[in-house]
């Protein structure tokens, strides 16, 4: 480029720098994500060599960790949520949280899996549940949290099932009263009474896909700061 200078406009150089400046960001975000990601794996692989305990009411999940635990009670399924906007093999759908009243008092949300919406979505699906006593076991963890909470209040009034978008501990106690503690379990897959369940296998929890969507950034981001550098360069004046 002997016969040419570099001379961007700066218009192009504000532009470029605000642009791979956002897609770095994104996939910094994404390493980030893929981190949580396979320590979210790590815990449940150490958990599945523990033996469970039994729930009790008043019970709390500690930040950070996933049990082995062991439930016995009688579903409500008259006051079930459906978990908006999950997904399976591409397809959209809930994951049905439904409240089951503990043989010793209190209150547990079993996570019972994955149902796809169907093609009605003012409709919600059927989620008949099973009948007299069940006794199963399954993971205790924290409520998961998305990673852009929507405002929305998951508590006002609305008809059961009710559709919400990741319920806090405080909704879920306006929802079925104190003795709810603040967790969620997750019946095992073998366990009858459930749906799709693929705790700690299932592709959504795979870190791969978030390590090559920040690859994917990068590579945009680099792609635009050289497409920027080559056509910086004009001929001499």
């Amino acid at each position: 480029m002997g016969n040419k200078v570099f001379r961007p406009k700066l218009w192009a150089l504000g532009l470029t720098v605000v642009l791979c400046g956002a897609m770095i960001a994104l996939g910094i975000w994404q390493l980030g994500r893929g981190q949580d990601k396979a320590e979210l794996l790590a815990r449940y692989e150490a958990a599945a060599e523990r033996p469970p305990r039994e729930m009790t009411a008043g019970a709390w999940a500690e930040p950070g960790v996933i049990e082995r635990a062991s439930v016995a009670g009688r579903f409500d399924g008259t006051r079930q949520l459906l978990l908006d906007n999950q997904s399976h093999e591409r397809q959209p759908g809930y994951r049905v949280w439904t409240p089951l009243l503990l043989n010793h008092g209190g209150v547990v949300i079993v996570d019972r899996g994955w149902i796809p919406a169907g093609g009605d979505r003012s409709k919600p699906p059927p989620v008949p549940v099973p009948q007299g006593e069940v006794r199963f076991t399954g993971y205790w963890r924290t409520l998961p949290e998305p990673g852009m909470r929507l405002e929305v209040d998951n508590c006002a009034p609305a008809p059961w099932p009710r559709i919400v978008q990741y319920p806090t501990a405080d909704e879920l106690r306006c929802l079925y009263g104190q003795s709810v503690p603040g967790g969620l379990f997750l019946m095992d897959a073998d366990a009858p009474g459930g749906y799709v369940r693929e705790w700690g296998a299932g592709p959504e929890l795979s870190p791969g896909k978030h390590y090559g969507y920040a690859a994917q950034w990068f590579a945009f981001a680099a792609v635009l700061a050289a497409l920027f550098i080559i056509y910086s360069f004009r001929p001499r004046t």
